[in-house]
């Protein structure tokens, strides 16, 4: 792989998994420019003005994942609306921004990163299960209109990473979650260095014709 001369785009930047995409791209030789607002209001205006000082983009990493675990007797509406608004509606949001924009340089990939929950119920995440499955739902779509402009959009459907689980809460919950990550990892958790490799390989020019399609990297957990 070989993102050398490339301008990539990560939005989110602030968990493990973040960093570590972060570092591989430029590793291999991309330039990346970092975006963390989460303002919705602020996002076409936001990136109007990054694409006229950055130019347009050869690739876009979407590495938002807002997860949570709420019985049903909690998950009010407001609640619902949080997690759809950060891990699908931003997405939407920054997709139509940066088109707008014309930010996205003919044959550029966009990566999305959701989560095994997509496709795998879960006790107590129906929100967030909810929000990926429509965030994969629109990869797929947009990899249709965006065809067009040699654009490929994809995701990542990433499990239990070890980064994850270096948060006390997350470790608290799992204790008391019958169906405990670890367990169900055959090959055990992955690290924060193999989804990273994923990514780049999608921003990669060895990947020009995988669009709409979610890679999976949960170490059997779905099997």
């Amino acid at each position: 792989m070989d993102l050398t001369g490339k301008q990539v785009l990560v939005v989110g930047g602030v968990s493990g998994i973040d960093e570590a995409i972060i570092q591989q791209v430029s590793d291999l030789g991309a330039r990346v420019t970092c975006y963390g607002e989460n303002d919705m209001l602020k996002i076409e205006s936001s990136f109007k003005e990054i694409v006229k000082n950055n130019g347009a983009f050869d690739g876009m990493v979407f590495c938002i994942v807002h997860s949570d675990f709420r019985p049903l007797q909690f998950v009010k509406p407001a609640y619902v609306n949080e997690i759809l608004n950060d891990n699908f509606n931003m997405f939407v949001e920054i997709m139509r921004s940066l088109h707008k924009a014309k930010g996205l340089k003919e044959g550029a990939s966009v990566v999305a990163m959701s989560s095994i929950s997509s496709i795998r119920a879960m006790k107590a995440k129906m929100a967030f299960c909810a929000a990926k499955a429509a965030l994969d739902a629109s990869v797929r779509c947009l990899a249709v209109e965006l065809a067009c402009k040699g654009i490929r959009v994809n995701s990542v459907q990433k499990g239990g990473v070890d980064v994850d689980f270096e948060k006390d809460h997350i470790q608290n919950i799992n204790t008391l979650n019958e169906e405990f990550t670890s367990r169900k990892q055959f090959l055990g958790i992955s690290k924060a260095g193999e989804v990273a490799n994923v990514v780049a390989f999608l921003l990669s020019d060895a990947t020009r014709t995988i669009t709409g399609t979610s890679i999976v990297i949960d170490g059997g957990y779905i099997l």
